[in-house]
């Protein structure tokens, strides 16, 4: 007479149903991580009915249960790695390692941003919470300012800048224009770390005074036909280019100046002859009209052909 060892069939049917759902998985778009969220509780749904189902199908007046110590370890084995499994996905861990290895990098557009300027708009002040990420300023002619560029990411989801208002503040007080640039969302975890960059070019119309402050950012800038002053306040690198600009007056307060004996800089303070103290110079293009100011930053090199 064969007798009824419970957890034979357990184990059985356990592994047809795991091998029903990972054939489905190829076929369907089911995520792993649902079908172990599903899969755990069956296998003690289906021990538990063999239990039952012997208990209730033996004529015994009182069933002795006899036990595959075999299939019973396998269960355990794996019942054990479902509570395990269970414990990192409501801890958030499996949630982690999954996104980590989905990691990748992308370069995308920023979406373009216009303002057109108001005839009460006397100033620009432009200010960012970005760090190390490199901005291109240009003069244009035109009354509108605009800014465009790319951002690289490394990231576990996708996550797009979708609208201006996404890395940018723009706030209007009084007749000054306020652009400040935001910082783009990162994750940070024991596991890896999502980042964003962003390459940025604004164009500001030369008629308006610019105000360039506490930046912690490497700065271009490309004055074109300068119709008003410029400053430059607290800026760790700046490349000033000149080749478009015909009639400006660049001066320099407490900066370095890179390149100094390229240009025909004046210097207030002749006594100091070696290159590396000279932070203090004026530099006169043409008839000097408007001015760039630029003080308390660290280097500046400057491009005049």
């Amino acid at each position: 007479m064969r007798t009824w060892r419970v957890g034979t069939f357990s184990m059985g049917l356990s592994l047809v149903f795991l091998g029903v759902f990972l054939l489905f998985t190829q076929f369907f778009d089911w995520k792993i991580v649902t079908v172990l969220k599903v899969w755990w509780p069956i296998i003690l749904v289906i021990l538990g009915i063999e239990i039952l189902l012997y208990l209730f199908s033996s004529k015994q007046e009182k069933p002795y249960l006899s036990f595959d110590l075999f299939s019973i370890i396998i269960v355990g084995i794996i019942g054990t790695a479902g509570i395990a499994m269970v414990f990192l996905q409501s801890s958030g861990i499996m949630d982690l390692v999954e996104q980590g290895l989905k990691r990748e990098e992308v370069t995308s557009d920023l979406p373009e941003f216009n303002y057109a300027m108001k005839d009460d708009i006397k100033r620009i002040v432009i200010e960012s919470d970005n760090r190390q990420n490199p901005i291109t300023i240009e003069g244009t002619n035109d009354d509108v300012l605009s800014l465009f560029g790319t951002y690289r990411a490394v990231q576990s989801k996708k996550e797009d800048v979708l609208k201006p208002e996404d890395y940018l503040l723009v706030s209007q007080k009084g007749d000054t224009l306020f652009i400040r640039l935001k910082q783009l969302p990162y994750r940070v975890s024991e596991f890896y770390r999502d980042y964003a960059s962003i390459n940025t070019t604004i164009l500001v119309p030369t008629s308006k005074k610019l105000d360039i402050i506490d930046l912690q950012n490497d700065i271009t800038v490309n004055p074109r036909n300068l119709k008003n002053n410029w400053t430059i306040n607290n800026v760790p690198q700046i490349d000033l280019i000149l080749d478009e600009t015909k009639n400006v007056k660049v001066s320099v307060d407490d900066t370095l100046i890179n390149n100094q004996e390229q240009e025909d800089w004046e210097f207030p303070n002749k006594e100091k002859k070696h290159i590396e103290e000279i932070t203090n110079a004026f530099l006169q293009k043409g008839k000097g009209g408007s001015s760039i100011n630029i003080f308390d930053s660290g280097t500046l090199n400057v491009t005049n052909h």
